[in-house]
């Protein structure tokens, strides 16, 4: 989890997004170094997972500039300098080295786990399937779970599911992994299964950005602490700044509630 001060990989500077009348992200400033792992905490409806997807550019920005690895994502500029959205193919490019994993697994139903991880590798990144299937079975045993690779996915744990899902993020290779709340749709019990292969990543330099309910986690794993409310950054810091001594009221607020809940960090 070294902080290596280059250029940030991922630079927002005053994002800003709305939904009809409702601005969801306020103007957000935000830089993430390589092999940094920055978790984003804050209640619901305070901006998190749209300020995720906006960076994989799943959800367009209406003001400000996101970066990754020194690339504007989702527009360019015409020869006026005016700002147009850059066609589909381009963006795809421009992220070829990040990937995400969601909520919801997303598995195919009726393909095989392997099956699951080596289709995005031949239908986006135009791997043959002997090529898919290799990068495949290395990215399954990185999570453990090469031993289900020939059974559906329905027979599977949420747990072991959503390392499915992990794997089929890291089978492209990415240098960046970007995760929207991977344990909120788990029983409590499986949670643990998939934070011990984000930890694995985290230890190896993997620059991740996540949000995540799961404080302790946070506390023990990320470099530096984002807290969102109302879609701007209330406060960040190193967790055992933000966790120990939180400097905002809505900070305060906000792990006081968690404590209460789920016992103290």
């Amino acid at each position: 989890m070294s902080n290596v001060k280059q250029k940030p990989v991922i630079r927002m500077i005053d994002v800003k997004k709305r939904f009809g009348d409702n601005e969801v992200l306020k103007g957000i400033d935000l830089d993430v170094y390589q092999s940094e792992v920055v978790c984003i905490i804050g209640g619901s409806g305070s901006g998190k997972s749209t300020m995720l997807r906006c960076i994989d550019f799943l959800e367009t920005y209406e003001g400000g500039e996101i970066t990754v690895e020194g690339k504007m994502i989702g527009y360019g500029s015409d020869n006026a300098g005016n700002l147009k959205p850059l066609p589909k193919h381009q963006v795809q490019k421009d992220l070829r080295n990040v990937g995400m994993v969601f909520q919801q697994f997303n598995l195919w139903p009726h393909k095989s786990v392997l099956e699951n991880v080596m289709a995005p590798l031949m239908l986006v990144a135009g791997f043959s399937r002997a090529e898919a299937k290799e990068k495949a079975l290395a990215a399954l045993t990185k999570v453990d779970m090469a031993h289900k690779a020939d059974v559906f996915p329905g027979t599977l744990s949420g747990g072991q599911q959503q390392r499915v899902a992990i794997a089929r993020a890291l089978a492209k290779e990415p240098r960046i992994l970007l995760f929207d709340e991977p344990t909120s749709a788990l029983d409590p019990e499986l949670v643990g299964e998939v934070l011990k292969v984000m930890r694995q990543l985290a230890e190896e330099g993997m620059t991740m950005v996540i949000v995540t309910h799961e404080m302790g986690f946070a506390a023990q794993v990320s470099d530096k602490v984002i807290f969102l409310a109302d879609g701007r950054i209330e406060e960040q810091g190193p967790p055992s700044e933000l966790f120990a001594n939180p400097t905002s009221p809505r900070l305060k607020a906000f792990l006081a509630t968690w404590s209460e809940r789920n016992g103290t960090l």
